[in-house]
């Protein structure tokens, strides 16, 4: 049996909770200089449920900046298990694990048995961090469980969450992010669920690229290290992992004239002064035609690293391998080993961190570790192979 702490008949350790909150709530404020507005409607303690937009690695530790008598709980996503330590101390806490996008009836039962024991529940319903700041659609079956538990919702907004620290970017900027709570919902108040789940959403239905005022970035030494995870393709020419940045601040193409400046921002600035949206720039090249080479293939990955999760959830590291995309399979080989998996044998699909691409076929799970390479692209490509689009042999 893997390691854990002993915790309390409301599943918290009180060993590890205080040692948690001196360890990341001062590198919270320290970073992020976060600023809670609305407090009076913080819960002190459940049952109740904590949602809000998901943009940062310290969303969870923001909700939690006030809150010294008890931690939240809620879930996390799987592959943070994977590791000893964020496993122990998550499970210490109450977190419980689950898979990005894949329907898990187990975790209902961990929610109610959280329920059970009066606790603050924090569900990110959108699934996981968003790329470009932008709304993700909420995942309905979370909504149908703030409906019919009956227990107070909180919504919270973080304001800022995106922009001091971009999913994907390498490093935080030093800023000033608001923690605004707002009132909270009740089921009862509400005459269908359908007005509740609309509600929920406005709540969190606005665009972190554009914050507020109350939202200010101070300074980052490289703003635009990890840029060609986002713009995976030139914006001018469509050649994938064509973008680059060969100090952290500048961003150029090596098929283009492309040549700017990143802000703190994340906006890029032309030679005359003129900024540039990295968001408008992503929703032009995720829109391009996915081009193949005279082989059909669209992606390659030589280098990259492949794992299998078994019936028991436990990552199995495989070894360094090679995967390769065409319109109808992505290929995963490993030595003498191969494996091809249909695009129509793919049931779900999320991206772990910023590197790792999860696929859950009809017959197992596999997790593709890629090697330079934007796992945001691989994503892109294969839900749109899946919804029918054909690729074609050139842009000309």
């Amino acid at each position: 049996m893997p390691f854990t702490f002993t915790k309390n008949d409301r599943g918290i350790s009180s060993f590890t909770f205080p040692i948690m909150r001196k360890l990341v709530i001062p590198t919270a404020r320290r970073l992020f200089s976060p600023v809670v507005t609305n407090p009076e409607n913080m819960p002190a303690t459940g049952p109740c449920f904590i949602f809000g937009n998901h943009a940062n690695y310290f969303d969870p530790f923001f909700i939690n900046l006030d809150m010294t008598d008890e931690p939240t709980a809620g879930v996390m996503t799987r592959d943070q298990f994977h590791k000893t330590l964020p496993r122990i101390f998550m499970d210490s806490i109450g977190i419980v694990p689950t898979s990005k996008y894949v329907p898990e009836p187990g975790i209902v039962r961990s929610v109610m048995k959280m329920i059970d024991k009066r606790r603050m529940i924090v569900i990110f319903p959108e699934g996981g961090r968003r790329w470009s700041g932008k709304p993700k659609p909420l995942i309905e079956t979370t909504l149908k469980l703030f409906w019919k538990m009956s227990i107070p919702v909180h919504p919270v907004q973080i304001h800022g969450s995106y922009l001091s620290w971009p999913r994907w970017a390498d490093k935080p900027r030093k800023s000033t992010i608001e923690v605004r709570w707002l009132d909270p919902l009740h089921s009862s108040d509400f005459t269908d669920y359908q007005t509740f789940a609309d509600t929920c959403r406005n709540l969190i239905d606005f665009d972190e690229y554009n914050p507020p005022d109350s939202v200010q970035i101070h300074s980052c030494s490289k703003p635009a290290s990890g840029i060609e995870r986002f713009l995976f393709r030139c914006p001018e020419t469509g050649e994938s992992g064509a973008v680059f940045s060969p100090d952290g601040l500048h961003v150029y193409s090596r098929t283009s004239p492309l040549s700017y400046r990143m802000n703190l921002r994340s906006r890029l600035v032309d030679p005359q002064g003129k900024p540039h949206s990295i968001v408008d720039m992503f929703e032009t090249i995720s829109k391009m035609p996915m081009v193949m080479d005279r082989n059909s293939v669209l992606l390659s990955n030589p280098g990259c690293k492949i794992n299998e999760i078994n019936k028991d959830h436990d990552l199995i590291k495989k070894g360094p391998g090679f995967t390769e995309l065409t319109p109808d399979s992505l290929l995963l080989s490993l030595g003498a080993e191969k494996t091809r998996i249909s695009i129509e044998d793919i049931l779900y699909m999320s991206v772990e961190q910023n590197h790792k691409v999860t696929i859950t076929t009809t017959s197992g799970i596999h997790q593709v570790e890629l090697r330079n390479a934007s796992a945001l692209q691989w994503k892109n490509y294969i839900t749109r192979l899946k919804d029918g689009e054909s690729p074609v042999r050139s842009l000309q």
